[in-house]
């Protein structure tokens, strides 16, 4: 093989460096070339799940504040599991405020009435679960199947309440009227 046609690779992470080495008998300088790799198809998908991620990031809060709940109460049972019986009263915080809404006035139609008895049951259960993860460790099978409804109704509950509103109908002048 000629020295002249030989080339020499850096390899980096970023991007490759390709030397052509000097030719003989001229004093010029070096020249170097920058070729930038293609992505692999793990960072493009990657990439790709962080976009859509982000642009929908308002959509997906429940669930990214349940695997953070997830995350930090596996923490906090490792350090201190005795904190289950501090949080343990504020399972009743749902209760009763749930027993006050009732007392202070019905709600005003069947939906209202079915939508604030679902909201109770489910903080009822997120509360629970809390407290029974802080004791006995979230990665349990029971806890972990609770974790998973509660997160999965919270999320659908966010998506009916904040479901974009149909659009209302322009109307307009027929043709050649104005």
């Amino acid at each position: 093989m000629s020295r002249r046609i030989r080339t020499t690779a850096a390899q980096s992470a970023a991007a490759r460096t390709v030397r052509i080495p000097r030719q003989r008998g001229k004093q010029a300088p070096q020249v170097i070339v920058v070729v930038s790799e293609e992505p692999t198809l793990t960072a493009r998908a990657t990439a790709a799940t962080g976009r859509w991620l982000w642009r929908h990031r308002r959509a997906w809060a429940p669930t990214g504040l349940a695997v953070l709940l997830l995350a930090v109460t596996g923490i906090v049972h490792l350090v201190a599991p005795w904190a289950a019986f501090i949080a343990a009263p504020a399972g009743l915080a749902p209760l009763a405020f749930w027993g006050w809404k009732a007392k202070t006035g019905p709600a005003r139609s069947r939906t209202g009435s079915a939508w604030r008895t679902a909201l109770g049951v489910l903080a009822l259960a997120a509360i629970a679960w809390f407290c029974l993860a802080l004791w006995f460790g979230p990665a349990s099978p029971a806890l972990m199947g609770l974790w998973t409804l509660t997160a999965l109704a919270t999320q659908v509950m966010w998506l009916i309440v904040h479901r974009p509103a149909p659009a209302k109908p322009t109307i307009t002048a027929p043709e050649g009227t104005l």
